[in-house]
């Protein structure tokens, strides 16, 4: 009979056991292992991570390079050029003049004159005073030029000193006509169609250079056919 309790309260033990074994869902046994798993997840879940607020700040504005372009040069300063005169000479009037003639084409004087000009020139027409009646203002008519149609200036002298040209550029079809003591009279002609540079038809303008006393002065002005004759 206490065997038969006995065996009751084991059966009794054992079913209890059974009963606690069986999952929430009774769909069967849950082994030790998958219990561990599960208080493992649960009990060492990760806590959510709240990401970090952005920055508000404002963003560096990157610093220029380096490298700096250079400033552009400032281009040297270029001065007008000064007229120098020529230097004093020992015999002045020896400097021009030649074997009876108060001004020789072919003298240094001359010579230096046209070697100062621009270009290739050749010394023409000259003043004819002789020694002893040299007049104030003695002229050169200079070439520049084989052609009918180079361009000529005419060199002023005096003293056996050079004075300069008549006009600043040198002009076509230009011939001395007179001259006197302390004037010299000049002939501007030009084309006035498609006639020969041997004969132009343009013209004349006559103009009288005339030694003032202190300097040579032009009397009257050059028409723009002699000035601008290619308008």
């Amino acid at each position: 009979m206490k065997n038969a309790v006995r065996m009751g309260a084991l059966i009794a033990v054992a079913a209890a056991l059974v009963t606690g074994c069986t999952d929430e869902s009774g769909s069967g046994t849950t082994t030790p292992t998958s219990r561990a798993t599960a208080a493992s997840s649960t009990s060492h879940a990760p806590a959510p991570v709240t990401p970090a607020p952005e920055s508000t700040a404002p963003e560096e504005t990157a610093a220029p390079g380096a490298t700096v372009a250079p400033e552009p040069e400032t281009p040297p300063v270029t001065q007008a050029p000064t007229l120098v005169p020529a230097p004093e000479t020992a015999s002045p009037a020896d400097n021009i003049s030649g074997p009876g003639r108060c001004i020789d084409p072919a003298s240094t004087g001359v010579q230096n004159a046209l070697a100062s000009l621009q270009g290739s020139w050749v010394a023409g027409q000259a003043s004819s005073d002789q020694p002893g009646s040299c007049g104030q203002l003695l002229y050169v008519r200079a070439i520049g030029g084989n052609s009918a149609g180079a361009p000529i200036h005419i060199l002023f002298f005096r003293d056996g000193k050079y004075l300069g040209t008549g006009t600043s550029e040198p002009y076509a079809f230009t011939t001395v006509v007179g001259s006197s003591n302390n004037a010299v009279t000049v002939d501007y002609r030009w084309l006035a169609g498609d006639e020969p540079f041997a004969a132009p038809q343009g013209g004349p303008a006559t103009i009288t250079y005339s030694w003032n006393g202190s300097k040579v002065v032009m009397g009257g002005t050059l028409p723009t056919e002699v000035t601008q004759p290619h308008r």
